[in-house]
C-alpha cells in the first residue's frame, strides 16, 4: 500500500501506523492525534556558537477534522471537532484530550486529517518560551507568537484494514528548529527587547526574523513525499 504524506514546516504530520490497543480496549479500535514538541536546543543558521531553545508554551487550535473513505459506505465517517483546542508545547497534551478517538474496525482506502489553527481573535495561535543564548554564551529570553489560522492537512491513500483492538495514530511533529532554520544569529545580536528584557517575535516586534520564519513556512509547506509499505 502507499501513503501520501504533506511535509509542513509548522505541524508535521505523520502516520505512524496500526498498534495494538490495550486488553480493556478489546473489540475497539482507535485513531490517535500524538503531538510530539521538540524541546531541545538548535543552532542558528550552522552556526554553532549561537543557539535557540523553546521549552514552553501552547498552541490553539481551532478544529480537527477526520474523514475516512472506502468501498463499503457503512464504514465511511465524517467528525470535526470545532473547539478551543490547546497543545501543550511542553508535554505534547491536549485540551480537550484527542488521544483516543473510537473508529470503525473495517477495511479503508482513504483518511484525511485537518487541523487548522486559531484565527477566531486577536489571540495568536502559537505563543512559546525559549532562550536565544549567544556567541558570548550569554541567555536571554525568547518569545515567540505566531498569528495565523492556517490549515494542515494530511492525505493518506492506500488500501488497508483497521482491525479490532488496534489504535491508528498519526504523529504531530512540533518543530521550531525547522520555522527558524534560515534565520541568521546576527538579527538576534541586534534583536529589541520588550520592557521585562524578553526579546518578542511577533509582527509588531523584531519583525525581520518574523517575517522570516512566516516565509520558511510557506516555503516548505509545498513540499510532498510519497511512502510504501510502511
Amino acid at each position: 500500500m502507499t501513503f501520501k504524506k504533506l511535509i509542513l514546516p509548522l505541524l508535521s504530520l505523520i502516520f505512524l501506523g496500526l498498534l495494538s490497543c490495550e486488553k480493556d480496549d478489546r473489540d475497539k479500535a482507535t485513531f490517535q492525534l500524538e503531538f510530539e514538541p521538540r524541546t531541545s536546543n538548535f543552532v542558528l543558521n550552522n552556526a554553532p556558537a549561537n543557539s535557540l531553545e523553546f521549552t514552553s508554551g501552547q498552541i490553539i487550535l481551532e478544529s480537527v477534522e477526520f474523514e475516512t473513505s472506502s468501498d463499503t459506505d457503512t464504514l465511511e465517517m465524517e467528525f470535526e471537532i470545532d473547539a478551543f483546542i490547546t497543545v501543550d508545547f511542553a508535554t505534547g497534551a491536549t485540551n480537550p484530550d484527542l488521544s483516543a478517538i473510537e473508529i470503525r474496525p473495517g477495511r479503508y482506502t482513504e483518511i484525511e486529517i485537518e487541523i487548522e489553527l486559531w484565527d477566531q481573535s486577536d489571540q495568536p495561535s502559537i505563543v512559546l518560551d525559549g532562550t536565544w543564548t549567544d556567541a558570548e554564551a550569554s541567555s536571554h529570553p525568547v518569545k515567540f507568537m505566531f498569528y495565523s489560522g492556517q490549515d494542515f492537512s494530511l492525505e493518506i491513500e492506500g488500501d488497508f484494514t483497521v482491525e479490532v483492538n488496534t489504535t491508528m495514530i498519526a504523529q504531530i511533529k512540533l518543530d521550531p528548529a525547522v520555522w527558524f532554520s534560515g534565520v541568521p544569529p546576527h538579527l538576534f545580536a541586534s534583536a529589541a527587547f520588550d520592557n521585562n528584557g524578553v526579546i518578542v517575535i511577533s509582527p509588531d516586534m523584531n519583525t525581520g526574523i518574523y517575517d522570516m520564519v512566516e516565509n520558511m513556512i510557506d516555503l516548505v509547506s509545498e513540499v510532498e513525499i510519497t511512502m510504501e509499505n510502511l
